[in-house]
Parts: structure tokens; C-alpha cells; sequence
């Protein structure tokens, strides 16, 4: 499945310059082509793996984890550092692949793979973590749900650290103005992302829109 925003061309292109995946994560990517997955790529992926290796964290949450795919390049950040990765997955049967494809990649004993619905598993994570990326945002159906979440994230964020949200973009569908509840609360969270006083925020228009935020110190 394809919901990028970009030009498909230009997506492509940036796709085809990255360097080829072995493994697991060539797997994933096969599996998700072939199935019509929803996958954050491997050019997003190597943005998340730059993000977390040149912020030096270590704490990692992953907030809707599916397959494991984001949270294996997130984990070759990491796990070299020292670190692990807390991730969260409501639906039981992503919880067992996520589980298997992480272990498969050699990051088993690094990952803490929690199963339960997003908000209730999340309060229960006191942190602070220095990078948390959330994915939940096109499957929260309550439009105060997103900025719910985000409110959340901050909490359990240490300063100076990293929030990452994805489909910030929502197919481009937040330009709209009578949008449906989904992208009502995404255009909200986009919207307290740029003005809360403790972040500092941008973002980028790559693949489904990705919100890069840092805690202020």
C-alpha cells in the first residue's frame, strides 16, 4: 500500500539510493510488498536510526509497533550504545511477528515488547526515554486521542530528547478543512507540536509526514 505524499518518482529515487537491506529487513520489506503493508521504508528507517544515533539514546518507545520493522532500525542505533527499546502493539498477532522478526534480527534480549491497547500500557511506563517514536496517529479514531498521546509522550521524554511522530501528513488530507475525526486530531497535534513550550519542532514531507521533536532542556 502506498499513501505517500511525495511524488511516487521522487520517492522512488531517494528508495533506490539507499544501500541494499539484508536479512530481516529485506524480509519485512518483501512481506510488505507483497501483502500491501503498510511499512515506513527504508529511507524513513534510516531516518529514524540517524535520529536516534546522533542523539546518543539509549531509552527507546515505540508506540504501535506492527511488524518490527521500524523498531529493527531504531535497535541498530541502540543496541550498540548499550541501550533497549520499549515497544507497544494492541493487536496480539503484530506482537507475536514484531517479537519473532526483532529476535530474528538479534535484538530479542534488548527488546521489551509489551501487549495492550496504547493509552492504558503507556501510563503505566514511567520513562523517561530518550526517544519515543509514535505511530499511531492514522488509528487513533478520537480527534482529542492524538494530542492525548502526545501529551503522554512529553511526560516520559527526558529533556534534550527526541519525539518522532509519523503520518503527520495524513495523505495529505490535513489540508482539508471539514476533515473526519482522524485528521482533525492530527491537524491538532501537528498544531501543538509547533507551539508547545516545551518542544522544538519541524516538519518534514517525506513519505506520510514525519514530526521531529525535541524536548527543550
Amino acid at each position: 500500500m502506498r499513501d505517500d505524499i511525495t511524488n511516487f518518482a521522487i520517492e522512488d529515487y531517494l528508495s533506490s539510493l539507499m544501500p541494499p537491506r539484508s536479512g530481516v529487513l529485506a524480509e519485512l520489506e518483501q512481506r510488505a510488498h507483497e501483502r500491501g503493508l503498510p511499512l515506513v521504508g527504508p529511507v524513513e528507517g534510516q531516518l529514524l536510526y540517524l535520529l536516534a544515533k546522533s542523539s546518543g539514546a539509549r531509552e527507546a518507545l515505540e508506540i504501535g509497533t506492527a511488524t518490527g520493522y521500524a523498531a529493527t532500525w531504531l535497535m541498530r542505533a541502540v543496541v550498540p550504545a548499550g541501550g533497549r527499546l520499549t515497544a507497544i502493539e494492541r493487536q496480539p498477532e503484530r506482537y507475536k511477528l514484531a517479537q519473532e522478526y526483532i529476535t530474528r534480527a538479534g535484538y530479542g534480549e534488548c527488546l521489551n515488547i509489551i501487549a495492550g491497547e496504547w493509552f492504558s500500557v503507556l501510563e503505566t511506563l514511567p520513562g523517561p526515554f530518550d526517544l519515543i517514536f509514535l505511530d499511531i496517529l492514522r488509528n487513533l479514531s478520537d480527534e482529542h486521542d492524538a494530542v492525548k498521546a502526545l501529551e503522554l509522550c512529553i511526560s516520559r521524554l527526558r529533556p534534550g530528547g527526541m519525539l518522532i511522530g509519523d503520518n503527520v501528513l495524513c495523505n495529505g488530507l490535513v489540508v482539508e478543512e471539514d476533515a473526519a475525526p482522524t485528521v482533525r486530531g492530527i491537524q491538532e497535534f501537528n498544531r501543538a507540536i509547533m507551539q508547545h513550550p516545551q518542544l522544538e519542532s519541524v516538519i518534514i514531507p517525506l513519505r506520510d509526514g514525519v514530526a521531529v521533536c525535541r524536548k527543550k532542556d
